[in-house]
C-alpha cells in the first residue's frame, strides 16, 4: 500500500509538472523580447507598448514567434491617434505572429503568399478570423504584412530589415507601419484632390526642381514615391535644393542605373513624420531604398540639434533641414541643403565613381626593349635583356714556351709588344699563329741535329 501511495503521488507530481510546462507552444522559449529590444534605442516606444499591454509577457511564453517591430517615429504616429488602452492592445497584439519568419524564409515563401496566426487571435481576443495576417511577396522582393479580409486589400506594413534572429525560436523584424485593425482604427480619410497635388509638381514649385527632374527621369523611383504618397502610412520626403543637386549632378551620372534609383529612394521614408515627430526620432530610420529581403539597409540617421534637424549619411557633413515645404495629411516634404549619400554606395566617400585608371597604383610598365641591330655588348657591360648566346672571340690556345731554351740576353730581347688587351681580335689571332709557327720550326730543328751528328 505504501509503495502504491508513493507511486500515485509521483504520478500526480509528474502530471503537474507536465501541465505547467510550455510544451504546448513548442520548445521551451529562451528569449526575452524586452532584452532584445533594449539593444536598439529606436524601438523604446514599441518595447514600452509591449510591456503596458501585456504582449511582451505573452511573446516570452511562445515559441516559435515572429515580432513585427515599429520604430519610435511610427509609434509617435500611432500614439497621435489617442487610442483607448483596449484598442492599443488590439493593435500591438497583431504584431506578434505564431510562426518563425526570418529574412530567408520570407524570401522563399511558396507562391509569394502565406498567412499566419497573430497573438491577438491566439489568446482569444479576436472575433472570427480578424487576427489572421497575410504575408505577400511582391515582384522585386518587397514583402508586405496586412490583416486578412477585404477591408485590408492594400498592404499596410512593409518588411524593412531583420533586427534579431534566433533560429526556430524568435525573429524580430522591422516593418514600416502599424498593422492596423479595422475595428478600433479607422483609416485616415483621403485628402481632397485640390489639397493633394502630384508630388512632382509640389517639388518643382518649392525649390526642388532639380530633384524632381531626376525623379521624372528615373521611372522606378518616381513610381515608388507616388505610391508611397498615397499609402496608408504616408510619406516623408527630404528634398535637396536645386544648388545641391546641380553640384552633385556629375557624380549622379556616373552611378549605375540601380545606384541612381537607390540614391533617389534614400531621400524618402514610407511614413509621415511631422516636424515635431521628426525631432523626436534621434536615431536611424529606414528609407524607401531599404530592402530587407536583399540585405540592403539604406538607413538614414536623424537627429535634432536644438531646433535644427540634421540628417547623417555617408557625407562627412550632415545635411540640414532648412525649410518645411509641406506638412499635412499624410505627406511631409522638407527642403535640405545637401544630397544624401547612402553608405551602401559611397562608403564614407563623397564620390562613388572609381578613380581614373591613372590614379591608382598600376602594374609597372614593361622594360624598354634594347635597340634592334645594336652591336654586341662588351662583356664588362651589364646586360639589359637576354641575348642569343654568342661564341666568345678569343685568341687560339698558344702552346707554352719551352723552358729548355736558354733565356735570351737583354740585348737580344725584342721590344715589348703592344698590350694584348689593347689589340684587336684580328691582331691577336695573327700573333698567335706566328708564335705557333715559330715553336714548330724550333722543335723540328732540335730534332734534326742529333740525326746529322750521327750521320757524320
Amino acid at each position: 500500500m505504501r509503495l502504491a501511495g508513493i507511486f500515485s503521488a509521483s504520478t500526480v507530481l509528474l502530471l503537474l509538472l507536465l501541465g505547467a510546462s510550455p510544451s504546448c507552444h513548442g520548445a521551451t522559449p529562451s528569449h526575452n523580447i524586452t532584452d532584445i529590444l533594449a539593444a536598439h534605442p529606436n524601438f523604446t516606444e514599441f518595447s514600452a507598448a509591449l510591456s503596458s499591454t501585456g504582449a511582451g509577457a505573452e511573446i516570452d511564453r511562445h515559441t516559435p514567434i515572429t515580432v513585427l517591430a515599429i520604430d519610435n517615429g511610427v509609434m509617435a504616429q500611432l500614439k497621435a491617434q489617442k487610442l483607448q488602452p483596449k484598442d492599443l492592445e488590439h493593435v500591438i497584439y497583431l504584431h506578434a505572429l505564431l510562426d518563425y519568419f526570418d529574412a530567408t524564409k520570407l524570401g522563399s515563401i511558396q507562391g509569394g503568399f502565406a498567412h499566419a496566426t497573430s497573438l491577438y487571435q491566439a489568446v482569444g481576443k479576436a472575433q472570427g478570423g480578424e487576427g489572421i495576417v497575410n504575408i505577400t511577396v511582391f515582384p522585386g522582393g518587397r514583402v508586405a504584412f496586412a490583416l486578412s479580409g477585404p477591408s485590408n486589400a492594400l498592404p499596410a506594413a512593409f518588411y524593412q530589415q531583420s533586427v534579431k534572429e534566433l533560429p526556430n525560436d524568435i525573429a524580430v523584424l522591422q516593418v514600416s507601419a502599424p498593422i492596423w485593425s479595422p475595428a478600433p482604427v479607422a483609416a485616415a480619410p483621403a485628402p481632397p484632390p485640390d489639397t493633394a497635388p502630384r508630388l512632382a509638381d509640389l517639388l518643382s514649385k518649392n525649390g526642388c526642381g532639380g530633384f524632381s527632374g531626376l525623379l521624372a527621369a528615373t521611372a522606378d523611383a518616381a513610381t515608388t514615391f507616388e505610391r508611397s504618397a498615397g499609402g496608408v502610412a504616408g510619406l516623408t520626403v527630404f528634398c535637396p535644393g536645386d544648388k545641391a543637386v546641380a553640384d552633385f549632378n556629375s557624380t549622379f551620372k556616373h552611378l549605375s542605373a540601380d545606384g541612381q534609383v537607390a540614391l533617389l529612394l534614400y531621400h524618402g521614408v514610407a511614413a509621415h513624420y511631422s516636424a515635431q515627430s521628426l525631432k523626436a526620432i534621434n536615431g536611424d530610420v529606414s528609407t524607401l531604398a531599404t530592402d530587407g529581403s536583399k540585405g540592403s539597409k539604406y538607413n538614414l540617421t536623424v537627429r535634432a540639434d536644438g531646433d535644427t534637424v540634421k540628417l547623417s549619411s555617408a557625407s562627412p557633413t550632415a545635411a540640414k533641414v532648412t525649410k518645411t515645404v509641406v506638412d499635412k495629411a499624410l505627406l511631409a516634404v522638407y527642403l535640405i541643403d545637401a544630397v544624401l549619400l547612402p553608405r551602401e554606395l559611397f562608403n564614407g566617400s563623397t564620390t562613388h565613381t572609381p578613380a581614373p585608371a591613372s590614379s591608382p597604383a598600376q602594374a609597372p610598365p614593361p622594360a624598354p626593349a634594347s635597340s634592334p641591330a645594336s652591336p654586341p655588348v662588351p662583356a664588362s657591360s651589364p646586360p639589359h635583356a637576354p641575348t642569343p648566346a654568342l661564341a666568345p672571340v678569343v685568341a687560339p690556345a698558344t702552346p707554352p714556351t719551352p723552358r729548355r731554351r736558354p733565356a735570351p740576353s737583354p740585348e737580344d730581347t725584342p721590344a715589348d709588344s703592344p698590350d694584348a688587351d689593347s689589340q684587336t681580335p684580328a691582331d691577336q689571332k695573327n700573333n698567335g699563329a706566328r708564335d705557333t709557327a715559330t715553336w714548330s720550326l724550333a722543335t723540328a730543328v732540335a730534332a734534326a741535329v742529333p740525326v746529322v751528328v750521327l750521320l757524320l
